[in-house]
């Protein structure tokens, strides 16, 4: 279920920028849109594992963020997800774009940049899409899941989930991957 401010931003966008006309929407619609989708994401998942625990965290990571980015998409006919290039889900692999802009985030954080992000228009097979990406950092209730120490309950429930999960082994502000936003523009 889409919270109040979300759908608020979605809405908002959709009035003022039509997804698939000739102009690019704004860097703000778009960050309004992923912000909105990031914060329901950020919700469900403390909410579930207050309710369940680390287990909870992991539907809440997989599930819950593949729904709200089709929630999201139907509303405003975007592409909206996660993608790392550590993916545990076949789903969250990056195209070549998506690759790229990760391999500039990793170079921008190891300089000691904060946020990183990058907005811009470009051609894809003869077809012009604005695509906004925004880093997704490691904070410390991820290495949970994500840690160089998993506890062994959540190390049983992701290899049942994730036989060759690779996204093991991070530390606190380390690049775990972005937020990815496509807007088909012709």
């Amino acid at each position: 279920m889409m919270k109040p401010f979300a759908l608020t931003a979605i809405v908002a966008v959709l009035l003022h920028a039509p997804a698939w006309s000739a102009e690019a929407p704004s860097v703000d619609s778009i960050k309004a849109v992923a912000g909105g989708y990031a914060g329901q994401l950020k919700n469900g998942l403390l909410e579930q594992m207050s309710k369940n625990g680390p287990e909870g965290g992991i539907t809440a990571c997989s599930a819950t963020a593949a729904q709200l980015g089709a929630e999201t998409s139907a509303k405003t006919g975007w592409s909206i997800k996660r993608v790392s290039s550590k993916a545990r889900n076949p789903l969250a692999m990056p195209d070549a774009y998506e690759q790229e802009v990760l391999n500039g985030f990793e170079k921008e954080i190891a300089s000691g940049k904060e946020g990183a992000s990058r907005y811009e228009v470009v051609r894809e097979g003869g077809v012009r899409y604005a695509r906004f990406m925004k880093a997704i950092r490691i904070e410390p209730m991820c290495l949970t899941c994500h840690g160089e120490e998993v506890p062994p309950n959540v190390e049983r429930k992701l290899s049942e989930k994730y036989p060759h999960d690779p996204a093991l082994g991070y530390k606190v502000g380390d690049l775990r991957g972005a937020l990815s936003v496509k807007v088909k523009l012709d």
